[in-house]
C-alpha cells in the first residue's frame, strides 16, 4: 500500500463523501489524486469547482484526520484499496460511479477472480430457497467460482457462509463500515467467512448504515460479478434493485425457478424470467453461459475428476461440456430407475455417522432417535438454532448422504 497515495485519495473522499459521484467530476479535472488533493487544500482554487457545502467540508478536512484513519486501518488489519491500486478489480473500474476507495479485510486474493457470481435475495427466505441457494453455491465453488453477496440475513448470509464452509472464495460487500457489528445476527460468522473470504466496504470502518448506503453498495456487489443470481424476490424487493443495477452494467441475470408460481414471495423471480432473465434450474445454467469465454478459468475441483476441455469442439457447447464431465442425461435417468429397492437399502445402511461432529452429529442423533421425519422448525427449536442456519446444516447433511428430505420440509436419517 502506497501510504502517500492512499492519503491523497482519502483526502478527496473525506471532502466529498463516500460514494459521491462528485468525486469523479473532480478527478476528471486532475491528472492524479495528489493533484486533486493539492487543489482541495488550496482555499483559493477550490472556490472554482466546489459548492459552498463542499468547501465547508474541505475546510474541516485535515492531515491529522486522514493520518488517524490510516493508522486505525493499519491497526485493524484493514487494507485501503484505492482506484489506481493494481489490486483494484478491473471489472469494478468500468461501472458507473465506482468506489474511489474500498476498505478490505480478509483474503485479498478474492479480488483476483475472473469468474465471480453475485447471489442476492430476500431477508426472509423460504426453506426451499435456502436449501437450493446453499446447494447451488457449493456447486459453483467446486468450479472455482467466487461468490459475492451482501452479508445480510437470509439469502445473503446463506450464500456467503455456504461458500466459506465448503472452502470456496466469497466476498461480502457491506453497506456500513467493516467494524460495525451489523447485522447483529451475522456477527458470529465473520471470522468463519474471513478465513477464505473478504469483507469490503466503501464506508469508513466505524460508519453506520443508512437508508441510502445499502442500495448504494449493490452497485459494487453486481459490479464485481459476471452475473447475478436472484434466489427469491417479491415484486417489490431490495434484491430487484441489485438485479436492475446489474442489467444497467450489462451483466447477466439468473432467476431461481420458483417453488410455486402462485407464491407472491417469488413474484420478482417470475417477472425477471418473463423479461428475459435465465431461468435457473441448476449450476449448469450458469456454467454453460460463460464456458466459451471463461472455460480456461473454471476449476474442476470435485467434479467427477474429468478434465475440463480447453475449448469447445465444433457443435453444441452443452453437449461438449457434458461429454467432458461424462454426463449423459438419459444414462443418469436410467441409472436412477435401475437401482433396486434391495440395492438402495444396502447403500443407505453404508453411511458412517462417526464422521460427523458438532451440530451435525447432534442433529443426526436427534433424527435417528426420533425414528421418524422431523420438521426443520422442530429441529431448530430443539437445538436452539436459527432456522436459516438449521436449513444450511440439513442441506450439508443431505449432500453428504446422512439424511434425506421428506414431504413437508421434514427430514429423516438415511
Amino acid at each position: 500500500m502506497d501510504r502517500q497515495n492512499v492519503f491523497d485519495w482519502l483526502w478527496t473522499v473525506n471532502c466529498l463523501g463516500c460514494g459521491n459521484i462528485r468525486i469523479w467530476d473532480i478527478m476528471d479535472n486532475f491528472r492524479s489524486a495528489a493533484a486533486a488533493r493539492a487543489a482541495l487544500e488550496d482555499r483559493g482554487r477550490r472556490r472554482e469547482f466546489l459548492s459552498e457545502s463542499e468547501r465547508n467540508s474541505a475546510e474541516r478536512t485535515s492531515a491529522e484526520q486522514i493520518n488517524q484513519l490510516i493508522g486505525y486501518c493499519e491497526s485493524r488489519n484493514i487494507y485501503i484499496l484505492t482506484f489506481d491500486d493494481e489490486l483494484y478489480p478491473e471489472r469494478l473500474r468500468s461501472i458507473y460511479n465506482p468506489p474511489a476507495v474500498l476498505f478490505c479485510r480478509g483474503d485479498m486474493s478474492c479480488l483476483e477472480s475472473d469468474f465471480s457470481i453475485s447471489v442476492v435475495g430476500t431477508r426472509k427466505p423460504s426453506d426451499y430457497s435456502v436449501r437450493v441457494t446453499s446447494a447451488l453455491v457449493r456447486e459453483l465453488c467446486s468450479f472455482g467460482i467466487t461468490i459475492v453477496s451482501g452479508f445480510a440475513v437470509g439469502i445473503d448470509i446463506t450464500a456467503n457462509l455456504s461458500a466459506a464452509r465448503c472452502g470456496g472464495k466469497t466476498i461480502a460487500v457491506l453497506g456500513c463500515g467493516l467494524d460495525r457489528d451489523y447485522p447483529k445476527e451475522n456477527v458470529q460468522y465473520r471470522s468463519e467467512i474471513e478465513r477464505n473470504g473478504l469483507f469490503i466496504s466503501e464506508y469508513y470502518p466505524l460508519a453506520g448504515g443508512t437508508r441510502a448506503s445499502f442500495p448504494a453498495r449493490n452497485r459494487i456487489l453486481s459490479g464485481l460479478s459476471l452475473g447475478t443470481v436472484v434466489s427469491e424476490a417479491a415484486v417489490k424487493s431490495g434484491a430487484l434493485i441489485t438485479a436492475n443495477l446489474a442489467l444497467s452494467q450489462g451483466k447477466d441475470i439468473f432467476a431461481l425457478a420458483p417453488h410455486d408460481l402462485f407464491d407472491k414471495r417469488y413474484g420478482g423471480n417470475v417477472a425477471l424470467i418473463r423479461d428475459g432473465a435465465v431461468c435457473l434450474c441448476g449450476v449448469k445454467d450458469i456454467v454453460y453461459e460463460y464456458y466459451e469465454n471463461y472455460g480456461h478459468k473454471i476449476a474442476n475441483t470435485g467434479v467427477t475428476g474429468a478434465a475440463m476441455p480447453a475449448a469447445f469442439p465444433d457443435g453444441n457447447a452443452s453437449d461438449a461440456y457434458k461429454q467432458a464431465l461424462r454426463i449423459d442425461p438419459l444414462a443418469e435417468d436410467e441409472s436412477k430407475t435401475s437401482v433396486s429397492s434391495e440395492q438402495s437399502q444396502v447403500r443407505e445402511n453404508e453411511y458412517d455417522a462417526s464422521a460427523l461432529d458438532g451440530d451435525e452429529a447432534k442433529v443426526y442423533g436427534l433424527l435417528k432417535e426420533a425414528g421418524k421425519p422431523l420438521l426443520a422448525d422442530e429441529l431448530s427449536e430443539m437445538c436452539g438454532m436459527d432456522i436459516s442456519e438449521m436449513l444450511m446444516l440439513l442441506t450439508d447433511l443431505e449432500l453428504n448422504g446422512a439424511v434425506i428430505s421428506a414431504a413437508g420440509q421434514s427430514y429423516t436419517v438415511c
